[in-house]
């Protein structure tokens, strides 16, 4: 008898929700915030053209130099680049630019030492390395982008 009645109020609590589901027909609206009313915001996303230049420093497999690669230079008038860094106490590094002809990427290999006459010498002991890369877009604009590298 006692299943019975837990059965019973079991099942009348069921139907009184599959009533109250099914009748309620209230949707739930998105509100406005009082700030976003006043802006004149077509809920358009724009994305900015990218104008300036791509640069991706990376370090080679061995861990020997670092691969400095350089895109859309199109946009480019002039681009230089420094690399620094501290070995056994001692400050070292290196540096350059492109030469912007036309090309719309370019690669740069820095190695951690010194080479002469195929003969190379790496630094050992790297640390506080920094990349840094100056460049001036076409419509006159410049940058400075830096750096931290962890050897």
């Amino acid at each position: 008898m006692c299943y019975s009645i837990s059965i019973v109020k079991l099942s009348s609590l069921l139907v009184i929700l599959f009533l109250f589901l099914y009748f309620s027909n209230t949707t739930a609206e998105a509100k406005t915030l009082p700030q976003a009313k006043n802006s004149k915001q077509t809920g358009v996303v724009t994305k900015t053209s990218g104008s300036g230049i791509g640069i991706s420093p990376r370090l080679r497999a061995d861990r020997k130099a670092l691969l400095a690669y350089f895109s859309n230079l199109q946009n480019a008038k002039s681009v230089s680049y420094q690399l620094a860094y501290t070995t056994n106490g001692q400050e070292e590094g290196a540096g350059g630019s492109l030469t912007l002809d036309g090309g719309t990427t370019a690669t740069r290999e820095l190695l951690f030492g010194t080479c002469s006459k195929n003969v190379c010498r790496y630094h050992t002991n790297i640390t506080n390395m920094r990349f840094e890369v100056n460049y001036t877009l076409t419509n006159g604009k410049k940058y400075l982008k830096r750096y931290r590298i962890r050897v």
